[in-house]
């Protein structure tokens, strides 16, 4: 299995075992990708993470001249574009927060997430929601019209109200 193999199937174990045992991070194939490439365009953000670990080049570019960020930002794949974020160029910025906001997109992260750091107060709201949507289902609304203020106070207009 090569590195293009572990990257396609989503393999983090053998990517890792292979970029263990000292394979090339930066090997390219017929159409001038590399796996980094194909790892963002896919928006497989570990197997990103594992690859810079390994020093794989974020500013290599492909055939047509697409480098892994414009690639991720292309396909809407904020956490990859946070991670690629401090390696591009401020052409690649330009044109990735064109991309990002021709999909709606506002703006880049300005640092990547860890799969277990969740945004100050996000669990808190991610459990008022589902509590809303329980006791609206149920018959009680006072949950969602809490729910409501809670958004209301930070500066958001839940949907279909104003």
């Amino acid at each position: 299995m090569s590195l293009f193999d572990a990257v396609a199937a989503g393999d983090r174990a053998a990517l890792s075992a292979q970029l263990d045992a000292g394979a090339d991070p930066n090997p390219f194939d017929e159409e001038g990708r590399t796996p980094l490439m194909v790892a963002a365009r896919a928006g497989q953000e570990d197997l990103v993470r594992l690859l810079l670990e390994a020093g794989a080049d974020p500013s290599l570019p492909d055939a047509v001249g697409e480098t892994p960020f414009v690639a991720a930002a292309a396909y809407g794949h904020l956490p990859v574009c946070a991670l690629l974020f401090p390696h591009a160029t401020s052409d690649e910025k330009d044109m990735a927060r064109t991309l990002l906001k021709n999909q709606g997109i506002e703006e880049i992260p300005a640092r990547p997430s860890r799969p277990s750091e969740v945004p100050p107060g996000g669990f808190r709201r991610k459990l008022a929601s589902a509590g809303a949507y329980v006791a609206g289902k149920l018959g009680d609304d006072g949950a969602t019209k809490r729910l409501e203020r809670v958004l209301r106070s930070e500066g958001h207009t839940p949907k279909g109200r104003k």
